[in-house]
């Protein structure tokens, strides 16, 4: 399928999942949003050289870890063909890895990427009050 959206063509595989598309990367500052790169299945993290150092303002992370909760989602989070012979954040890819791993050199931190157990967003139980998936990681540690 393929339709002919605001930002070009919008096409989906047969199972409903899109396709043949590109992620633009903005770096927002006070003088506004600036494209700083992209990214796509092909290509990867393609990241433009920047006018200056990125990061002049101290973020407070630097050499410190983080753990990022996320769930497996094409093509943003998803397990390696060969994961099973590997460890910790090389066990994924996608999207939002490169954009971590990216954002983590930058800014001098190291993060710990973590598949939350219910592969859940997140929703409140109407009876028990109670957060699931990753807004119950955040809510609940």
């Amino acid at each position: 399928v393929q339709v002919e959206g605001l930002t070009g063509n919008i096409k989906f595989d047969q199972n409903g999942k899109r396709i043949n598309f590109t992620i633009n990367i903005m770096e927002l500052k006070s003088t506004g949003p600036r494209k700083i790169g992209y990214w796509s299945e092909v290509d990867k993290m393609v990241v433009n050289p920047l006018d200056g150092p990125l990061g002049n303002e101290s973020s407070g992370l630097e050499n410190k870890t983080i753990i990022v909760t996320t769930i497996l989602e094409s093509p943003y989070v998803m397990m390696k063909k060969n994961h099973e012979m590997l460890e910790g954040n090389d066990r994924y890819e996608g999207y939002c890895v490169d954009l971590a791993t990216e954002i983590a050199k930058h800014c001098g931190f190291k993060y710990k990427l973590t598949i939350v157990g219910d592969g859940k967003y997140g929703a409140r139980d109407a009876d028990t009050k109670i957060w699931n998936g990753m807004v119950g990681e955040l809510v609940y540690g």
